[in-house]
């Protein structure tokens, strides 16, 4: 028998908005530049999902990074706290500036407001610019979820299920009755963590790295090579299901659970 499923958690950078993340990997780059120090998309798609504090201080304990302070004698006093504070206002602007909605999120709203499916969102983005993205769905899609999270609002984040458990306190679902849906490892960790069923992307999230532009001029055949290629990384963490992006998810739905 199908499984009723009554809510969906979405990710949200690299899921239903900023195809690639390259609004996060941008961020990442240009205020740790203004440091003078240089990091490279790798190091950043190591910890990507988690709160955007912790993944700061990941970073900086790269030896690569360290190498670099200690060559352009940085002066490491109060750097993490600066950085924090940069990577906040480098954000808000980023998201401000590159705000693009990934293919699909208009009809798979529609479709499950249509079926009564509640609407959850988890972020490692801090709750200022979470407010931001929300006011920017309600204004332009006319899109209100039914509770939105952020790792700032509770005690941890990402890889721990501290986010979805309060949406599902907070809406009264079942665990049974939940999917997570994320482009991040960290983020269907999360999932796992919280016993819910998870939905891995492959080509619209920080894995493939790709503006929804650039992903257009990639054949169709090349993207299937990659989704495949990308598909191990979630299959060995036992990710439930995963699709190239959600334009698949309502066929996906339709067939394997009970709505």
């Amino acid at each position: 028998m199908k499984d009723k499923i009554k809510l969906i958690v979405f990710d949200i950078s690299g899921t239903l908005i900023d195809h690639g993340s390259l609004v996060t990997v941008y961020t990442f780059q240009k205020t740790f530049k203004k440091y003078k120090i240089i990091i490279n998309p790798e190091l950043i798609i190591k910890d990507m999902g988690i709160s955007k504090n912790r993944h700061i201080k990941n970073i900086l304990k790269h030896s690569f990074i360290n190498n670099q302070i200690i060559k352009n004698k940085i002066n490491k006093k109060n750097l993490y706290d600066n950085l924090k504070l940069d990577f906040d206002k480098i954000l808000k602007n980023e998201v401000k500036n590159k705000f693009d909605y990934i293919s699909g999120f208009d009809s798979i709203m529609k479709y499950l407001k249509k079926k009564n499916i509640l609407i959850g969102l988890t972020t490692g983005y801090p709750r200022p610019i979470l407010n931001f993205i929300l006011q920017k769905f309600k204004k332009e899609k006319n899109f209100i979820p039914d509770c939105a999270v952020s790792a700032s609002d509770v005690r941890r984040g990402r890889p721990y299920n501290d986010m979805i458990i309060k949406i599902l306190k907070v809406l009264k679902v079942k665990k049974i009755n939940t999917i997570k849906i994320d482009d991040s490892l960290s983020g269907i960790l999360e999932g796992k963590n919280a016993q819910v069923k998870t939905i891995g992307l492959t080509l619209s999230g920080i894995n493939f790295l790709k503006s929804a532009y650039d992903r257009k001029k990639i054949s169709n055949r090349i993207q299937n090579i990659k989704h495949l290629s990308l598909s191990k990384k979630f299959k060995n963490i036992k990710t439930d299901f995963v699709l190239k992006d959600i334009s698949e998810l309502k066929n996906l739905i339709s067939k394997n659970f009970n709505v």
